[in-house]
């Protein structure tokens, strides 16, 4: 178990993949798909909804998968801030808003493998760049919507294609990973990047964004 600090206070990472969740704004399906969660209510759905609230500073106890007064509170502070109303009930609304600013656990250890696979080498502010890349796709109109459809998209990243993505990530590719998550952007709004940027004309033709390590990032 890795342990790192910020500004939410202590996040503790395991070292399979999908162990936290951390604020990103990120599309998110229709609010009428999520089923209400109030007290007394259990599951791993409502380990869900406690992790989120973890990690956005709204709930300090453990995700122990059982609604209670704690977990009530919680939403409740959430509900103030996101301008819902204040009933402590994580109904389709506030679930919807919550959903909006987080990333799900599976996808941060996706992001993980892809920061490892993709520039496990390279400096840390790069690795971060990767994952923000990922991210900045969800986001424009010409990449697919989710990060699991836009990592799984035909050709899109070289280490999916060859094998290389399903080693296992270390702290340090999580640690970058949850870094994007929380909005930290190295690439500048970059949308692609190589490692030998000269063999391609396409690329060249792109707007750098960055240059960090052996990687240049371009949108």
């Amino acid at each position: 178990m890795y342990v790192f600090k910020t500004k939410y206070g202590w996040l503790l990472i395991g070292v399979m993949i999908g162990s936290l969740l951390l604020p990103q704004q990120q599309k998110a399906s229709a609010a009428t798909s999520y089923v209400a969660l109030s007290v007394g209510s259990t599951g791993d759905q409502v380990v869900d909804l406690q992790e989120r609230l973890r990690m956005l500073g709204y709930l300090t106890s453990a995700a122990d998968g059982k609604f209670g007064a704690g977990t009530k509170k919680a939403v409740m502070r959430f509900q103030k801030n996101a301008a819902i109303v204040q009933n402590g009930t994580a109904g389709p609304t506030t679930l919807h808003a919550l959903h909006k600013v987080t990333v799900s656990r599976p996808d941060l250890g996706r992001l993980a493998r892809v920061v490892y696979s993709e520039a496990g080498g390279e400096p840390f502010k790069g690795q971060i760049a990767v994952a923000a890349v990922v991210l900045n796709r969800i986001d424009s109109p010409n990449f697919p919507d989710t990060i699991e459809k836009v990592i799984f998209a035909p050709g899109a990243f070289t280490t999916v294609a060859n094998g290389q993505y399903w080693k296992l990530p270390n702290a340090e590719a999580f640690s970058a990973a949850i870094q994007a998550a929380k909005g930290i952007d190295p690439s500048n709004g970059g949308l692609y990047f190589n490692s030998a940027p000269a063999d391609s004309e396409w690329f060249q033709s792109l707007t750098k964004t960055a240059t960090i390590g052996g990687h240049v990032f371009v949108k």
